[in-house]
C-alpha cells in the first residue's frame, strides 16, 4: 500500500492505495472547485469501510458479487457525474487538478478499491506511517543511529510496546515476560 507512488506499480499489480490520502485530495478539490462529486465520492469510500469493518467484526472476510458490483456502480457513477460537474470548473489550476483527479480515480479504480475485494487489505496506510515515523525521528536526533546493532535493538523494542499498546495488554508485565522466557505476545 502506498501513497500514488505511481513508480511502485512496475513492482507488481496487486497494490493498494491509501484512502485517506485519497480522501484529502477530494476534499481539497471540494473547497477549491465547489463541485459536489468529491464529497459524494468521500462519503462513498467511507461507507463502503464501515460496511467492511461491521463485515470483519461479525467474522464474514468478504463481500458478495452483488454488493461488490453495487459499489463499482456507484463509484462509476459518481466518476461520470464529477465528468460533467468538471466541465463548468473556474480557475485554470482547480480545472488542471480537478483532470488530472478524475483520470486517476479511473485509471486506479482497482487499486483504490482492493480494500473491498481483499480484507486483508487495509483502507489505508495511516497506521503504518505512524509506526515509521517514531524511527525516523530518533534517527534525526543528535546521536540517532550509529550502527546496524543499534536500529536493531530499537526497532525489536518498538515492535514490543507498540504491539502491546495495540493488543490493550500490559507492557511492563509483559516485557517481564519475555524476560522470564514465557513471552505472551509472540
Amino acid at each position: 500500500m502506498h501513497d500514488h507512488e505511481t513508480a511502485m506499480y512496475h513492482f507488481g499489480k496487486d497494490q493498494a492505495e491509501c484512502n485517506v490520502h485519497l480522501i484529502r485530495y477530494l476534499t481539497k478539490n471540494t473547497e477549491e472547485t465547489g463541485n459536489l462529486w468529491s464529497k459524494e465520492l468521500s462519503d462513498l469510500l467511507l461507507t463502503m469501510n464501515l460496511e467492511r469493518q461491521e463485515k470483519i467484526s461479525v467474522g464474514v472476510t468478504s463481500f458478495s458479487e452483488t454488493e461488490l458490483s453495487k459499489y463499482e456502480a456507484e463509484y462509476d457513477k459518481i466518476i461520470t457525474k464529477g465528468r460533467e460537474e468538471h466541465k463548468k470548473t473556474r480557475g485554470k489550476c482547480a480545472y488542471k487538478e480537478e483532470t488530472a483527479l478524475l483520470n486517476r480515480l479511473v485509471k486506479y479504480k482497482k487499486n483504490h478499491l482492493l480494500f473491498l475485494y481483499d480484507f486483508d487489505v487495509e483502507f489505508s496506510n495511516n497506521m503504518r506511517e505512524r509506526d515509521l515515523r517514531k524511527g525516523k525521528n530518533r534517527q534525526k536526533m543528535s546521536g540517532g543511529f550509529r550502527k546496524l546493532s543499534g536500529i536493531e535493538m530499537y526497532c525489536i523494542i518498538m515492535s514490543i510496546i507498540e504491539t502491546c499498546k495495540r493488543k490493550k495488554m500490559l507492557l511492563f508485565e509483559n516485557i517481564q515476560k519475555i524476560f522470564s522466557g514465557t513471552p505472551a505476545i509472540f
